[in-house]
Order: structure tokens, then sequence, then C-alpha cells
């Protein structure tokens, strides 16, 4: 088993900006229609290369798909299924995406989005051309969103990582935990990171050799994609949560809000 831990700077996101963010998406998602096939934006522009092949709009069922050399679109074809769309419930939609090189299924959901409380993603990928040992990928993540902000903004350690994720094949298992704290007079994130590789199955043996003699470029490795990781959020970010409800509702097109709570 190897165990890497490294520590990066974020810009914070205030909960109540989420919150609202979260809500104007859904308004602007709840605002659009479906008209012949194709989904239009709240302004009445259609959303590109993007049309409803099975279902009702945004109701339990609901199928869309983009690509696949249609309207358009290319080779590759993302599918998106509505399981479920409930605002004091649960958003869950599942997306599938194939290609040449392989295919990507994503199952996602989000707890209480008028107030959001855990949000859970799983799935699983194809690769072709690549050793069978690494060619399937399966995994999973959950973001507790109550233990991250009282620890983010506290700085109380939780009993548990709040985000935490997994990631296997057929050769090794990784595991990710992340946990925040306040970053000393910034009014920033510090969020530590860890990592655990290990073998499985029959690999177990030939992967920790790997894993042992590989150290120290998977360290170097995870360094790099946190910090590059970190570089875009503190680019992105700040630019984000400086905008309020109404100019986040302004930039994003919308008609009157719909009703929500749409039944399962």
């Amino acid at each position: 088993m190897v165990l890497l831990r490294h520590t990066v700077v974020l810009a914070s996101v205030p909960r109540p900006w989420l919150v609202d963010a979260l809500a104007v998406l859904l308004e602007s998602a709840e605002s659009s229609r479906e008209e012949a096939g194709r989904v239009l934006l709240p302004d009445g522009r259609p959303l590109p290369d993007v049309r409803l092949t099975g279902g009702r709009h945004l109701r339990p069922g609901a199928v869309y798909e983009s690509g696949g050399n249609g309207d358009g679109g290319t080779a590759e074809r993302v599918r998106v299924t509505v399981a479920q769309w409930n605002r004091r419930r649960a958003v869950r939609l599942a997306l599938a995406v194939s290609g040449a090189d392989g295919d990507v299924a994503v199952d996602g959901a989000l707890h209480s989005p008028d107030r959001p409380r855990l949000a859970e993603i799983s799935g699983r990928a194809r690769a072709g051309d690549v050793w069978p040992a690494l060619s399937r990928v399966t995994g999973a993540a959950r973001l507790r969103f109550d233990d991250w902000w009282a620890a983010a903004d506290t700085g109380r350690r939780p009993r548990s990582a709040p985000l935490r994720a997994r990631l296997e094949c057929g050769a090794a298992r990784a595991e990710l935990r992340a946990v925040p704290r306040p970053c000393r007079d910034t009014g920033r994130w510090e969020v530590t990171v860890t990592v655990r590789i290990r073998g499985r199955r029959l690999l177990r043996p030939v992967a920790a050799v790997a894993l042992r003699l590989g150290r120290r470029p998977l360290r170097r490795s995870l360094t790099d994609t946190l910090e590059d990781l970190a570089a875009r959020w503190n680019t992105e970010v700040p630019r984000l949560t400086a905008m309020d409800r109404e100019t986040l509702r302004r930039d994003v097109p919308r008609r009157p809000r719909a009703r929500s709570g749409q039944s399962d």
C-alpha cells in the first residue's frame, strides 16, 4: 500500500452563495420547455445539439441525447436520463457517453437541492487498446455538505472526511479523502487530500512491488495534479462567487420561475 498526502489552499465558497447558485440553475432548467423534440431555453433559443428522445421534459424517464452524428453532432454520443426531479427530495441523473475509444456511465444525485446536504456520484468506464487490468474502471464519490462547511468554517475536525472517493480497476484500488479547514487570516480553505493505493486480487503482490518502486513519481504526480487543479479553482471560483443572485439570474437565461417540487 502507498499513502500519499498533500495540502492545497483554495478560494472558499460561501454556502449561501452555493444555495443561491443551485436555485438559479434549477429554476432556469425548470423554465425551459420542449418543442418538437428540441429543448428551448427560457429566452426561446434552442439548446444546441440536444434533443428529447423519450419521456416528458424534466420528468422521471426523460431522455436527452446529443452527438452520434445527429443534429450536427459528433460521432461521440451523449445520453442523459432523468431518474428523479424533485427540489425537496433529490435530483438524480444518469449520464452515458459512448464513442470509438470506449464508454462511460455515471449516476449522480443531489439530495435536498434547495438546501443541499449530500451529493453522490458513481460510475464505470471502459477503454479500448489498453492493458486489460486497466481497461475497466469503477468509482464512486460522496460529499457531505454540512460536515464540509462545518470543518471549513470552524476548523473543527469531522469524525470522517466530508469528501470521500474510490477508484478501482483490475490491478489496483485508490481511496481518496479530503478534509478542509479555514486558512488563517486569508478567508481561504486549506484542504488536505489523502490518497491510499493498493493492489487488488491476484495482482496484489505485483502491484505492491510496483507501488513501492513508484512511490516518488506517484507523489510528484499527485502534487502536480492537485496544484494544477487548485490554480484553476483559484482563477475561476472568485469570479463566480463575486456574482450575487441577481447577476446569476441575469446571466442564466430564464423566464418566470416554474413551479418547483415536481413529483417523482
